[in-house]
C-alpha cells in the first residue's frame, strides 16, 4: 500500500510539473514532504535518533547540497564579470570579425567560440546578453533564425558539459570526483562537439537535407560595426578568463571554488581599471541574484535527496524499483536510451528536477554504480538543456528567432537523442 501511494505522488507531482499546474521550486519539497508523510516518518526526531520530517526538510535537506550551492554562486559571480568587463562580447565580435561574411564559417567558429565561453558563462541572463549579439549576427548573413537558435542552444549545452558549476551536484549527490566526472565528460563533450559542428554543416550550408547537393545562396551581409562598447578595450589576455577556471582544476587539480576564485582575480589584474572594484562588486550581487533560483531549486532536490535516500522510505521503494532496473551494459544502453525523452518536461531524468533524487534511488538498490547513473544523467539531461520546451532559455531564444519552442524541439531532437545514445553506449563500455 505504502508502495502504491508513493508511485502516485511521484506520478501526480510529475504530471504537475509537466503541465507547468506546479513549479519545480514548490513540487520537490511538496514531494519529499507527501513521501516522508506517507512512510510512516514522524515530524519529529525519534527517542533513538533518527530525524523526522522537520529535521530531514529543514536541517538536514537544505545543506544536503551546501557545496553545490556554493560552487554555483561561485561560478555565476565569475560568469557575471565576464559580461561586465565586456570580455564576452569582445570574444563574440572578434571571432564575427574573422570569419566575416562566411555563414558556415561565421556558424561554426561561433559554436565553437560559444561552447567554450559557457564552460564558465550560464543563467538566462547570460543567455539574453550572449544572444542578443550573435543572433542578429548569424541572421544577418543569411543563417536561418531557427537553426541560428539552435546553433545558440547546442553551444550552451555542450559547454555546460564541461561547466564546473554543473559537475557541483554529482559531486555532492554521488560521492563523485573531479577526475571521475571529467573521464566521462571528456567524451561525451566530444560526441556532442562533433554533433554541433554536423548540426551547423548540415543545416547552414544543406537547408537542413544532408544529402543534398545544393547549396544555399546567401544574401549580402548586413552586419552594423558598432565601436562604442566595451568590448573595444578588452586585451587578448583577459579574453583568456573563460578557461582558467578549468585550466586550474582540470590541469593543476585544485577544487572548483579556487578554480573559479583564481579566474576572479585573473580577470580584474587583466582588466584593471579605476572601476575595477565596482565592476567586482555588482558582479558580485548581480551573481547572487541571478543564481537564487537555482539555489532555491538545489535545497528543494536536497530536501528530496534527504527523505528518497532515508531507509525508512528506500524500503519500500527500493525492492520494486531494483527488479526493473538493468544490470548488464546492453540492458544499461537499452533502457535509458528509451527513457531519455523523460529529461523533457522536468519529467524524472531532468536533473533539476526529480532526476538526481532518481538517482539516489536508483544507486540505493546497489544494481546501477555511481558513475554509470552520473552519466546517463549527464547524457539524457542533453535533450533537456538543448531541446526542452520548458527552459526559459529556449522561451527567450524562440521569441529572439521569431521561432516556436517546439519547432527547436523538432530540429534539435533526432540530434541531441542520437548524441545521448553515443554517450550511454560509451557508459555501457566502461562502467559494466
Amino acid at each position: 500500500m505504502t508502495t502504491a501511494l508513493l508511485i502516485i505522488i511521484f506520478i501526480a507531482i510529475s504530471v504537475l510539473m509537466y503541465t507547468k499546474k506546479l513549479s519545480a521550486l514548490y513540487a520537490l519539497p511538496l514531494m519529499a514532504f507527501l513521501m516522508a508523510l506517507v512512510s510512516g516518518i514522524p515530524f519529529v526526531d525519534g527517542v533513538e535518533g533518527e530525524p523526522g520530517i522537520l529535521t530531514l526538510m529543514f536541517v538536514e535537506g537544505p545543506v544536503r547540497l551546501a557545496s553545490a550551492i556554493m560552487i554555483l554562486i561561485f561560478g555565476a559571480i565569475l560568469a557575471q564579470y565576464v559580461r561586465n568587463t565586456g570580455i564576452a562580447e569582445a570574444v563574440i565580435r572578434k571571432v564575427s570579425e574573422l570569419a566575416g561574411d562566411r555563414p558556415l564559417v561565421l556558424g561554426i567558429s561561433f559554436f565553437v567560440v560559444l561552447s567554450l565561453l559557457f564552460t564558465t558563462l550560464g543563467g538566462l541572463g547570460s543567455v539574453i546578453m550572449i544572444g542578443s549579439i550573435v543572433l542578429p549576427i548569424m541572421t544577418s548573413v543569411g543563417i536561418m533564425p531557427l537553426d541560428a537558435g539552435c546553433i545558440l542552444l547546442f553551444a550552451l549545452s555542450t559547454g555546460g558539459i564541461f561547466n564546473l558549476a554543473n559537475w557541483g551536484l554529482y559531486i555532492d549527490a554521488m560521492g563523485l570526483t573531479v577526475e571521475q566526472i571529467r573521464s566521462f565528460a571528456f567524451p561525451l563533450g566530444a560526441i556532442f562537439f562533433i554533433l554541433g559542428i554536423l548540426f551547423v554543416y548540415i543545416n547552414v550550408q544543406h537547408g537542413g537535407k544532408p544529402f543534398s547537393k545544393k547549396k544555399i545562396a546567401w544574401p549580402t551581409p548586413e552586419i552594423s560595426q558598432n565601436t562604442d562598447s566595451a568590448s573595444n578595450n578588452v586585451n587578448f589576455l583577459a579574453m583568456l578568463t573563460p578557461i582558467i577556471p578549468l585550466i586550474m582544476v582540470i590541469g593543476l587539480h585544485v577544487d572548483i571554488i579556487t578554480g573559479f576564485v583564481t579566474a576572479i582575480i585573473y580577470c580584474m589584474i587583466t582588466t584593471a581599471n579605476k572601476d575595477t572594484f565596482n565592476q567586482l562588486t555588482k558582479s558580485i550581487t548581480d551573481g547572487i541574484s541571478a543564481s537564487a533560483g537555482a539555489i532555491f531549486l538545489i535545497i528543494g532536490i536536497g530536501m528530496l535527496l534527504k527523505v528518497v535516500m532515508d531507509p525508512r522510505v528506500t524500503q519500500h521503494i527500493g525492492p520494486q524499483l531494483a527488479r526493473i532496473l538493468p544490470t548488464t551494459g546492453f540492458g544499461y544502453i537499452i533502457f535509458f536510451a528509451i527513457l531519455a525523452p523523460l529529461a523533457l518536461y522536468r519529467g524524472p531524468l531532468n536533473v533539476w528536477g526529480l532526476g538526481l533524487g532518481i538517482g539516489a534511488t536508483m544507486m540505493a538498490t546497489g544494481k546501477i554504480p555511481a558513475m554509470a547513473l552520473m552519466a546517463a544523467l549527464m547524457s539524457t539531461g542533453q535533450l533537456q538543456g538543448i531541446c526542452d520546451p520548458t527552459n526559459t532559455h529556449n522561451v527567450w531564444t524562440a521569441t529572439a528567432t521569431g521561432t516556436d519552442v517546439n519547432d527547436i524541439l523538432k530540429k534539435t531532437l533526432p540530434y541531441t537523442w542520437f548524441g545521448a545514445i553515443m554517450g550511454l553506449i560509451i557508459a555501457g563500455i566502461l562502467y559494466f
